[in-house]
């Protein structure tokens, strides 16, 4: 496997070249459509982790209705809570989930795209160097998630993007650590590094694992990715794993249209839509309100929240 210093140099390398100027686009990109906003409650959220330090989520939900439903937790991509992340949390809570952002870097940290990569990425390498201390923050998001009135509590998935998803990867991994408690599964998009060395699975994982990464990405070579598959079947794990053909890092972030010829990082229409939909149907499918099986016989059914009641 790759060692934990090559992992960073990957990551760091791709940040620096492929998102110089992502910030600021990120800063002016229109981040208000696929949603009404007039049905979506965003509320921003104190707490702490389990070193007392100081955090603030975002919790984005339907207001038409308060009726429990699943959650869906954000980790964010490495420059930290942005209109990005928001943007997907009042995507799914359109589609009816309590969705919660989580706080990774602390309130005492600019975060978004006031955020140099520069910056951005030493606080990646630090909290990828420290697993313990990530999982806490990780975790600590997702306790706070499941105590919302509006939030079943034994039902959550996990998505992160980029850093994110590096550290979901590891989440599922830690089970049965408690913070893994009523975590169904996981769905990493573009992730920034494989799990980490440093967290040893256990034979019966029941955390499922979902990976939409691009297929030149060159944070996770495809030896790697083979390595990775190959533990998670020793262990019984129920994982995929899907590639998108000429389709590099951050495929999901539409402020990066038009990024430059051979970057590193650069946004990809068709993987994003298609792995949207992936993360539909996993959601339909993990929360039980449509099977695999009967997938056909449900086609006109939305992700609405009237299908949760």
């Amino acid at each position: 496997m790759l060692s934990q210093v090559n992992v960073f140099v990957l990551l760091a390398t791709a940040c620096l070249l492929g998102r110089a100027a992502a910030s600021p686009a990120e800063a002016s990109y229109n981040f208000t459509y696929g949603y009404n906003p007039a049905a979506i409650t965003v509320n921003a959220l104190n707490y702490t982790d389990e070193f007392g330090t100081a955090l603030m989520g975002y919790l984005a939900y339907d207001n038409t209705t308060m009726v429990q439903r699943p959650a869906v937790v954000i980790i964010p991509d490495y420059d930290g809570i942005g209109p990005y992340e928001l943007w997907r949390a009042n995507l799914l809570a359109q589609l009816g989930y309590a969705a919660f952002v989580a706080d990774i870097y602390g309130v005492a940290q600019v975060q978004g795209p006031a955020l140099t990569s520069a910056q951005s990425s030493a606080l990646d390498q630090m909290y990828l160097m420290d697993p313990e201390l990530l999982l806490s923050r990780v975790g600590a998001g997702v306790a706070e998630a499941q105590m919302q009135a509006v939030v079943k509590t034994n039902a959550t998935i996990v998505i992160g993007y980029c850093f994110g998803a590096a550290a979901i990867l590891d989440l599922a991994a830690s089970w049965p650590n408690p913070i893994t408690n009523n975590v169904l599964g996981v769905m990493a998009f573009h992730a920034a590094s494989p799990p980490s060395s440093e967290i040893n699975m256990t034979v019966g994982n029941p955390i499922r694992i979902s990976v939409q990464q691009g297929f030149d990405d060159p944070s996770i070579p495809q030896a790697e990715a083979l390595m990775t598959q190959e533990m998670w079947e020793s262990m019984g794990v129920k994982w995929e794993w899907t590639w998108y053909s000429q389709t590099v890092h951050a495929y999901t972030e539409p402020d990066l249209v038009g990024a430059n010829a051979g970057s590193t990082m650069a946004y990809s229409a068709t993987a994003d839509q298609r792995s949207w939909q992936a993360l539909r149907f996993y959601l339909l499918d993990l929360f039980s309100y449509v099977t695999p099986q009967n997938q056909y016989a449900n086609t006109t059914v939305f992700d609405t929240t009237s299908s949760f009641a």
